[in-house]
């Protein structure tokens, strides 16, 4: 009974990750539905919920999440601005594991902003530091 908002925060990131993998990964060419969208307010809601918990680990992951949002966003603000450039593909590589583990499970927001991956990860790294300081808050107490 005491780890049953883990579990639901774990298997809501597992249904949002397996249902955002297929727009994550070929946006904008795939269409987003509400579904997208739902999975995505589902976990959220319960990753917002088991900040009150004030968990260490939640603290760690949201912290990742803002350095991965940030790394994806200058790495794409880079790429696009030097496009051709061999060591700069080589360092493009390193964002793809940080969007597939924090941005994807949060793509169907994407619906409503109709961002490039880019600027949506820098967004998503706002939500994860929201989550970092509010872990941090919950902890003290």
């Amino acid at each position: 009974m005491k780890y049953i908002i883990l579990i639901l925060v774990i298997a809501s990131y597992l249904l949002a990750f397996s249902i955002n993998l297929m727009p994550a990964l070929k946006y904008p060419d795939s269409h987003m539905n509400i579904l997208n969208s739902l999975v995505t307010i589902l976990f959220m809601g319960l990753l917002l919920m088991y900040t009150k918990k004030g968990s260490r680990i939640l603290k760690i992951f949201s912290m990742l999440g803002v350095i991965s949002g940030v790394i994806v966003f200058v790495i794409t603000t880079f790429e696009h601005a030097m496009i051709g450039n061999g060591i700069l593909d080589v360092i493009a590589s390193i964002q793809y594991p940080f969007y597939l583990i924090f941005i994807t499970p949060l793509f169907g927001g994407n619906i409503l902003f109709d961002l490039s991956y880019g600027s949506y990860s820098l967004l998503m790294s706002l939500f994860y530091g929201g989550v970092f300081g509010l872990t941090a808050y919950f902890r003290k107490n």
